[in-house]
């Protein structure tokens, strides 16, 4: 059973300056994401900011990650050119994943359409995956020489299965499904899946979870609690969780604050002493 000991935050250099030191004490997960938002950062002194971060955090004990650029990518190109910058930017991601130390590094699922009645995949799933596949190989590689898993988040993905056979089709420990539970939350108003039944049905190959709220009309990054989504069944998921995934709470800046108050306030697990002898 998982304790929620580990669940942390997802942050830009900013918020981990605010937040290093609770972060630190708690030995807390920690995703590391001013790469993905910024293209004069890939392009420029990424280094420095990830020496920076070391330098930061060099008393962590906790998991450190890293997410991928994501903007124009687009993990089941078709284009062969296209594929090779897809492929360099997720090397990027990697060497930055190596130079900060950390675990695992996400990128989006390529099933942007899945669900809607226009495109179901029923022709082309396989199609896709091969794509997909084409485009993580060398990332792949890499990332199993330093120890790193690459998660493939849900994004517009409504139904988990074509998510859970590209991550199966790899069969390495080095790809796992990574969950956001506001973006399930969102889809489940559109006939998807609620963000309780992504945890409990991608639990097998389950690496990393984005815990973030929203109203259900907008992808909005909220801290839980403000918005809709039903905490009480994802955290039951969440504590069912036997593959010790990544936990961090994905929200927006203004939100940082209210998001560690959330996690402060849940229960201290329950520990059950061990029988006497």
């Amino acid at each position: 059973m998982n304790r929620l000991d580990r669940l942390g935050l997802a942050v830009m250099q900013p918020e981990l300056d605010r937040h290093a030191e609770w972060l630190m004490h708690g030995a807390r997960d920690i995703e590391l994401q001013d790469l993905c938002e910024s293209v004069e950062l890939m392009d420029g002194e990424w280094s420095a900011l990830a020496r920076r971060q070391v330098a930061l955090l060099q008393h962590h004990r906790g998991r450190i990650g890293v997410h991928a650029p994501f903007w124009n990518m687009h993990l089941d190109a078709l284009d062969p050119q296209i594929r090779r910058v897809v492929q360099g930017r997720y090397l990027l991601g990697l060497d930055f994943t190596e130079a900060v130390g950390g675990q695992w590094l996400v990128v989006h699922s390529p099933f942007y359409f899945w669900g809607h009645l226009m495109v179901q995949h029923r022709r082309t799933l396989s199609q896709e995956i091969g794509l997909a596949q084409l485009t993580l190989e060398p990332v792949l590689a890499r990332a199993a020489e330093l120890g790193v898993t690459i998660v493939i988040e849900n994004i517009l993905d409504r139904d988990p299965a074509p998510l859970l056979a590209l991550v199966a089709s790899f069969g390495s420990p080095h790809v796992r499904v990574s969950v956001d539970t506001g973006h399930a939350h969102v889809g489940a108003q559109h006939g998807g899946l609620s963000a309780q039944g992504w945890l409990t049905q991608t639990a097998p190959l389950l690496g990393h979870v984005h815990v973030q709220d929203n109203d259900g009309s907008a992808d909005e990054h909220l801290a839980p609690g403000e918005g809709t989504v039903h905490w009480p069944g994802v955290l039951r998921a969440l504590r069912a969780t036997t593959t010790d995934p990544a936990l961090v709470l994905e929200v927006v800046p203004e939100h940082v604050d209210a998001a560690v108050r959330w996690i402060q306030a849940l229960p201290a697990p329950t520990v059950i002493p061990e029988p006497t002898l």
